[in-house]
């Protein structure tokens, strides 16, 4: 019976560790970020944690009944803590993952190893979401070591390709779409390499270097993301661009930036360093917090400016497409969104500046595909779908309602809200639920930020009927289809990850 005991509290101890650990990789290994993320899950966490205090309780009592007790309500406890549903994005067993569980495991064979019996396993059930940053510490000389040869070794294979010729893109929003609209026009002339999905970090650039970058290779195109100020910087060092375009800047990741301030520096760090190398930046105009810093070596791009360096004008915008000129050459692309004009007029200023023609560059604006999860269009029977998942910031999701609105018929949004944005949260998600409120059905998916979202909504005296409250996309769609609308356009705003869920 004592072995059943142990065995069971260690499968549950399994099974929180990879929890937590799946948490600690969404929180992109900070401590700060999953210390608050624990703090605003704090009731969840206990939950999880303190249930093995009652059947540590009856084995205590040590008679047969209260251990048969015990093993009922670990087993129960166990069910509870299985993944219910397949994650949003899943845990990634990467190399550091696997030397991090490693630790945790040896952690765990000491408690057997000195025989601290029922007691030890308990306390690590207890304390299980404090043992992914125990690992990560103990694993701190290592991780560090391993960090900087990848990194050293990126910078190697980068000097040894003096021709190469590195574009770094950034942005708070618009980054993804600008770097896949480059490798687009780009490819009209050159061999380009991009990081791919979402590889915007220092170790998944330097993972793309050192696995994918090869000696025919003209251009790299590589997109950089930041939580932090100097992390762009950082990207820089290694690839050493020379050219640069910044998409946007705006209030994202305001709970590690702090300030737009903050975002504004860190952004322009691929500024600092394409100047360094005596290359140009590409600054999106169209941007107040872009448009307002004076600068040097600079090429300009946006709409409806002639004094921009590449100016679009002529706009047509609707459900079907986007058309517009520069330079008195006509555009057409089957994406919607009005924004994603001023993002295409940034891939076509950097093609045309690096020597194709506009006229060359009008096929290929004509074969762009939208972006997986960034205003994609899908066709779904009787139902158009926008999936906006990928998009949470106050700019672009505003930008998402108002392509919903170019559509005829019935307009839904499915939406928990804006996340990241700190102390700034409940005034962005306040304005966005104003905001939504020409659409024609509302749904709101519960999470951390959809009580903010709601209380926009109500300001607007928004109609209750046409109003709900679901707990994930899925219901809602389900909702959708049995309300039996004809004509429906749903636009999926934000599909929160799993450490954001409520």
């Amino acid at each position: 019976m004592e072995l059943i005991i142990k065995v069971l509290l260690a499968i549950n101890l399994i099974l929180l560790s990879l929890y937590y650990m799946h948490m600690f990789q969404l929180n992109s290994y900070f401590y700060s970020r999953y210390f608050n993320w624990i703090k605003k899950n704090i009731f969840k966490v206990l939950l999880r944690s303190l249930s093995v205090i009652i059947p540590g309780v009856l084995l205590y009592l040590g008679n047969t009944i209260s251990i048969i007790f015990a093993s009922v309500i670990l087993v129960i406890i166990i069910i509870i803590n299985m993944p219910k549903s397949k994650a949003k994005i899943p845990l990634k067993y990467t190399s550091r993952v696997i030397r991090m569980l490693i630790t945790e495991s040896i952690i765990i064979s000491l408690v057997f190893i000195f025989d601290y019996g029922y007691i030890g396993l308990i306390l690590l059930n207890i304390f299980s979401f404090l043992l992914c940053t125990i690992a990560n510490t103990i694993n701190f000389p290592i991780e560090a070591t391993f960090r900087r040869y990848y990194i050293n070794d990126a910078k190697k294979i980068i000097k040894n390709m003096p021709n190469l010729l590195v574009i770094g893109v950034t942005g708070s929003y618009g980054k993804t779409s600008v770097k896949n609209f480059l490798v687009k026009t780009l490819s009209a002339k050159y061999e380009v390499l991009t990081t791919p999905k979402n590889y915007n970090t220092t170790l998944g650039v330097v993972r793309t270097i050192r696995e994918d970058l090869r000696p025919t290779h003209q251009i790299f195109v590589c997109e950089m993301g930041a939580y932090r100020l100097g992390e762009i910087k950082e990207i820089c060092d290694i690839v050493n661009p020379k050219l640069g375009v910044i998409t946007s800047i705006g209030p994202q990741h305001l709970e590690s930036f702090k300030s737009i301030e903050n975002v504004i520096k860190t952004k322009f760090e691929l500024y600092d360093a394409v100047n360094k190398n005596g290359g140009i930046t590409f600054l999106n105009y169209d941007n107040e917090y872009i448009s307002k810093q004076k600068k040097e070596n600079i090429k300009t791009y946006g709409i409806n400016n002639k004094k921009l360096d590449y100016n679009a004008y002529d706009l047509k915008s609707s459900s079907s497409g986007l058309k517009f000129k520069i330079d008195n050459v006509e555009f057409k692309t089957s994406l919607i969104g009005r924004h994603n004009i001023t993002n295409i007029t940034g891939a076509i200023a950097v093609a045309n500046y690096l020597g194709i023609e506009l006229d060359r560059l009008v096929p290929r604006v004509r074969e762009i595909k939208s972006v997986e999860h960034r205003l994609q269009l899908l066709n779904k029977g009787n139902y158009n779908i926008i999936d906006d998942a990928y998009n949470a910031n106050p700019v672009s999701s505003k930008s998402a309602i108002d392509t919903l609105l170019e559509f005829d018929g019935t307009r839904i949004i499915v939406t928990p809200g804006l996340i990241e944005l700190g102390n700034e949260s409940e005034k962005y998600n306040k304005e966005f639920g104003e905001y939504m409120c020409d659409c024609d059905y509302i749904f709101i998916v519960n999470s951390t930020v959809s009580k903010y979202v709601l209380k926009g909504i109500e300001k607007k005296k928004y109609n209750k009927d046409k109003l709900f409250i679901v707990d994930s996309p899925t219901e809602a769609v389900s909702k959708i289809i049995g309300m039996n609308l004809k004509d429906v356009t749903i636009l999926l705003e934000n599909d929160l990850p799993d450490n954001y869920n409520k």
